[in-house]
């Protein structure tokens, strides 16, 4: 594709489709939104007139049929996911789809075997490695500057529906549909620890629903443990029963130890209990967006999506690297009923 061609996106899923992917796509001149879906038809005008788009509808079918694209945008429930990447996939369009990426392995396989065979840019939107500090721990793993990865330990605290009974209640609380933090925000946590201590072998989870309320059939607390297939260890501890939002991510080596303070400052633990904060190199350094967070590392996704469309650059986490979380995804689950460790399929 030309790079003065405008690379059109369709846009279905107007919540955070809405707040981060239709301005992030904005933000970025390569890019116009041609298409909005949503499952109500008031909310995808809305989100269509905010960014003066002609086209809006209640049917993500009808738009793939009848708007010509270059790139599909899905930011919907986990269990529409599979079959719409598969239907732009099958229309030759690219494909960014939010995570969880799919419902199990055998979906997420499906649409990897897919989308290679169409030579077709794909991409799961793993935005929070994007966060400065997480970047540069990234590389800084890559190049050796922690000695051999030994332990990664991942904290998250959440003040979710068991604290606010207030919080609106969505898909994120039906297990069937796919929901839970597990996916919503250990799916990330995931893709984190497998960037910094490499391939996972074997996985033992305990999934909580601490929230009282019938309606919540999905885990809104967990614990995992992962063994690398280097032999090193990771946790990744979230409560959803938090008084105050909170987390911390720790990756120690033999060499050294960083600790990500926040998305945007990386230190060094120190003996006195404090830390030494760590440079972030000037090719990493991302404007923070107070007002919408996850717009800064979603608009270093939509360059990313933009070089593999237009300069033939790789775009990362690709489906490839998607099925791989969705395997820890799947064997945590069954770790959960079995109460055993869990190796990771192949």
């Amino acid at each position: 594709m030309s790079s003065r061609t405008p690379i059109r996106v369709l846009l279905i899923g107007t919540s955070f489709g809405g707040n981060v992917h239709a301005p992030g796509f904005a933000r970025n001149p390569a890019f116009a939104l041609v298409g909005v879906a949503s499952g109500t038809l008031e909310n995808a005008r809305r989100v269509a007139s905010e960014h003066a788009v002609a086209y809006a509808t209640d049917d993500w079918k009808r738009m793939l049929e009848e708007v010509e694209a270059d790139l599909v945008s899905i930011a919907t429930p986990a269990d529409l996911h599979y079959s719409m990447a598969r239907a732009s996939l099958e229309r030759g369009r690219h494909v960014l789809c939010e995570k969880p990426f799919a419902m199990n392995a055998a979906e997420a396989h499906e649409l990897e075997t897919l989308a290679d065979a169409r030579g077709l840019v794909n991409v799961v939107n793993h935005e929070f490695r994007h966060y400065p500090a997480r970047e540069t721990l990234t590389r800084k793993v890559r190049e050796g500057a922690l000695g051999r990865i030994e332990h990664v330990t991942i904290r998250d605290r959440i003040s979710g529906w068991a604290r606010n009974p207030k919080r609106r209640l969505t898909w994120l609380t039906e297990k069937k549909r796919g929901g839970g933090y597990l996916g919503a925000l250990g799916s990330h946590h995931i893709d984190q620890l497998i960037l910094w201590g490499g391939p996972i072998r074997r996985v033992f989870c305990a999934l909580r629903t601490l929230a009282a309320e019938p309606a919540i059939t999905a885990d809104d607390c967990f614990t995992l443990l992962v063994e690398f297939a280097s032999g090193a260890r990771g946790m990744v501890d979230l409560f959803g029963g938090a008084h105050v939002r909170g987390s911390l991510m720790e990756v120690s080596g033999s060499t050294d130890a960083l600790t990500v303070l926040d998305g945007y400052r990386l230190g060094r633990p120190n003996e006195s209990g404090g830390y030494e904060e760590v440079p972030i190199p000037e090719d990493l350094a991302v404007t923070p967006t107070p007002d919408v967070p996850l717009l800064a590392p979603f608009s270093v996704k939509v360059e990313m999506l933009r070089a593999a469309i237009q300069d033939g650059k790789q775009a990362s986490p690709d489906f490839g690297d998607g099925v791989e979380i969705q395997k820890v995804l799947d064997a945590a689950r069954l770790s959960d009923r079995s109460g055993a460790w869990e190796a990771i399929a192949d």
